[in-house]
């Protein structure tokens, strides 16, 4: 009898409403937004839970410029802002995923959730200490609370795709005097200097040492050494497409 009824209580879940669908091997599960909140166009989303700052870009193809499709070296970052310090940003022509709010309000996001910059300098400050050499000192690189960098998107089958930032570059280094291609590997630091002293680069996270931004890769002093590296387009969505830059704060640096 306790067979029967146990039996009964499983065909009944089977027939009930909504049972056939749950099961259906090919129907497709609804697919759930990357962010808990999207910005809406020239607005930032500032979530402190998770420590993250979204932002709400546009993808442009700068063609001939540095570092897309070829290897090379710069300054400029591949995600950027198209207003700075009052106007319009000095280095928007230059980014892949260019952001609709000024550098300033994204700076000033970052701080909200807890970001933190510790050593920043002015773009003139900055070249007196470029370099590579014997007297290096720590105070001669930009630092900040470490962080790390997403970009999202709908393909056109409606489905989210979210690469870190890392996933469109690929660095070169010489060895043997032979050339090398490795995977990017920077560490993004918030320092804020672009911010800070007004550059009015439009830059967010520069693929080198570069104090005309809010975030670099610190890996080697202010400018110099700058890594060799390649942008593939092909890797992001085409010219036009709405994205949205993550920006997460990992943890803070301060004492």
């Amino acid at each position: 009898m306790l067979q029967f009824v146990q039996l009964a209580c499983v065909w009944a879940a089977a027939c009930a409403p909504g049972a056939a669908a749950e099961q259906n091997p090919g129907d497709k599960p609804q697919q759930a937004t990357p962010a808990r909140q999207l910005p809406d166009p020239g607005s930032i989303v500032e979530d402190a839970d998770r420590g993250e700052v979204i932002l709400s870009a546009k993808v442009q193809f700068p063609e001939g410029k540095p570092c897309i499709n070829a290897f090379g070296q710069r300054i400029q970052a591949f995600a950027g802002c198209a207003q700075a310090a009052g106007g319009d940003a000095k280095m928007a022509a230059y980014f892949v995923f260019l952001v609709d709010v000024p550098t300033e309000r994204v700076f000033d996001a970052l701080i909200n959730v807890g970001c933190r910059p510790l050593v920043h300098y002015s773009i003139q400050e900055g070249r007196k200490r470029s370099g590579l050499t014997v007297e290096t000192s720590m105070e001669d690189y930009l630092q900040g609370d470490p962080v790390v960098l997403s970009v999202f998107w709908r393909d056109p089958q409606g489905t989210w795709i979210e690469r870190p930032y890392e996933h469109f570059v690929t660095e070169a280094i010489t060895i043997d005097d032979k050339q090398v291609e490795k995977p990017w590997t920077p560490h993004f630091v918030f320092h804020g200097s672009g911010a800070i002293y007004s550059s009015g680069t439009g830059c967010i996270a520069c693929p080198c040492d570069c104090p005309g931004g809010i975030i670099a890769d610190n890996r080697n002093p202010i400018y110099d050494p700058k890594p060799l590296v390649r942008f593939d387009m092909a890797k992001a969505p085409p010219a036009g497409t709405q994205v949205y830059v993550r920006i997460r704060a990992i943890t803070s640096r301060e004492p």
